[in-house]
């Protein structure tokens, strides 16, 4: 449920800032020179018409720039009062080719000190080629791909989003300790598919509580029917299927599963696109019954701990929608950015990536104790949410109440503030550095 933000609390997180925007004009003649921050967002965004989108990736790659956008607002001022003029630099990326030329662009005239972005199929890859030649940090808010942070990994690749391992064994350990313990795997048939099978094999076996594998199948990337692979998993008896395929493909698997009678539960792999509010509606609309109740997400919009019921009131008020996953990675990615510059107090990426991948730099992210990036492999090691979808909801569209309702935080993975070495408890999901190709 949201609850409205209350006076007090929007004059502890945004208040200030309006109040300081208004002193602004009449201060800057008094004001010090300010230093330039300049930050480069590359994102896929709405183009034109509002009914006009440049890819389904839309959707999350605009989440991601009003994510970057509520940051500039709220940070801004702060930077300010620090001597820093701080601007963020658009770019609309809707496929990897625009990437590259949005990512060259904003180096070569935009003067940037540091890339945010990654939304979107090989749009990660490019621009943290880009960046890593301009020898400049990119924050990666859109990818999971484990091969970013193995083999294809670089020394100024720092990264928000989860990996692949991450969101698995968060999967695996919560509907372990939920009784099921008999599972099948549905990959793609793929090089990636085959790795991300290989890796919920170990993530049973290290998070499953004494779980068992019981039969996998491979499928083709849209294929129109599953028949002959619904009937191998029902022949294997499974407790749970992982479901390990593209958003668009986990609605045509599970659907037809439905359809066949397998009356059992599917967990899905999260994508930026699955954990969106829009994507929860439609999969609940073509899958009444078999629409997976409980998934893990980035972030949740009804958090009320640690903050985040701020954050996400907050950027409730300014966009009349909720805070997606995104949106959440794009502002903290451009926070922990002025962050790292404000402590180190200058733009040369040296210092700031010995300062980001330092083991005692923990940030702030409304996610509780302990968040800091791994200095194997720079993923940021941090909890992830189990969120329970409102089945029973009427969705609609136009109505914010709809949105923020659909579905609701239920668990953190790991539970971070129940005690003990939070670092410890985070580094059992994800890879760690025995198990890490990267070579920084």
């Amino acid at each position: 449920m949201w609850f409205p933000m209350t006076r007090r609390k929007f004059l502890a997180w945004g208040g200030a800032a309006v109040s300081a925007s208004l002193l602004h004009s009449v201060a800057h003649s008094q004001a010090p020179e300010l230093k330039p921050l300049r930050i480069g967002v590359a994102v896929p965004a709405q183009s034109g018409q509002l009914a006009m989108r440049a890819s389904i990736t839309d959707y999350v790659g605009q989440a991601g720039r009003m994510g970057a956008i509520f940051a500039e607002s709220q940070i801004g001022e702060l930077a300010y009062e620090g001597g820093w003029d701080l601007k963020i630099l658009h770019a609309n990326t809707p496929s990897p080719e625009a990437a590259l030329r949005a990512g060259e662009r904003l180096i070569e005239r935009g003067d940037i000190c540091a890339l945010v972005g990654g939304i979107g199929e090989g749009q990660a890859e490019v621009l943290s080629e880009i960046a890593e030649k301009a020898r400049i940090p990119f924050f990666n808010v859109g990818s999971s791909l484990d091969a970013l942070r193995h083999a294809r990994c670089s020394r100024y690749t720092f990264h928000i989003e989860a990996s692949e391992a991450m969101y698995l064994d968060a999967m695996v350990a919560w509907y372990a300790s939920h009784g099921l313990r008999r599972w099948s795997v549905i990959h793609e048939d793929s090089d990636h598919g085959r790795a991300l099978h290989a890796r919920s094999l170990r993530s049973i076996g290290t998070h499953g509580l004494g779980s068992e594998i019981v039969g996998a199948v491979s499928v083709f990337k849209e294929q129109p029917n599953y028949r002959n692979e619904i009937n191998a998993i029902r022949s294997f008896s499974p407790d749970v299927v992982l479901v390990l395929a593209s958003e668009i493909d986990q609605i045509s698997i599970i659907g037809q599963m439905e359809g066949a009678g397998l009356d059992v539960p599917a967990v899905t792999l999260p994508t930026t696109i699955s954990q969106t509010r829009d994507y929860l509606s439609a999969v609940r609309k073509y899958l009444p019954a078999t629409n997976p109740r409980n998934r893990v997400a980035l972030w949740e919009t009804t958090l009320q701990s640690d903050g985040g019921d701020v954050f996400n009131e907050t950027f409730l008020m300014r966009f009349g929608q909720p805070a997606d996953p995104t949106a959440w990675a794009a502002y903290h990615a451009i926070k922990m950015i002025f962050e790292s510059v404000e402590a180190t107090g200058t733009l040369n990426s040296s210092e700031l990536i010995a300062y980001l991948e330092n083991p005692s730099t923990v940030f702030e992210v409304s996610k509780g104790t302990g968040v800091s990036f791994r200095p194997w492999d720079h993923q940021l090691r941090q909890p992830l949410y189990v969120i329970e979808v409102d089945q029973e909801l009427v969705w609609v569209r136009a109505d914010i109440t709809t949105h923020v309702g659909l579905a609701r935080f239920a668990a953190m993975v790991p539970n971070v503030d129940s005690g003990g070495d939070a670092l410890a408890r985070l580094d059992q999901f994800g890879d760690g550095p025995e198990d890490s190709l990267c070579r920084l």
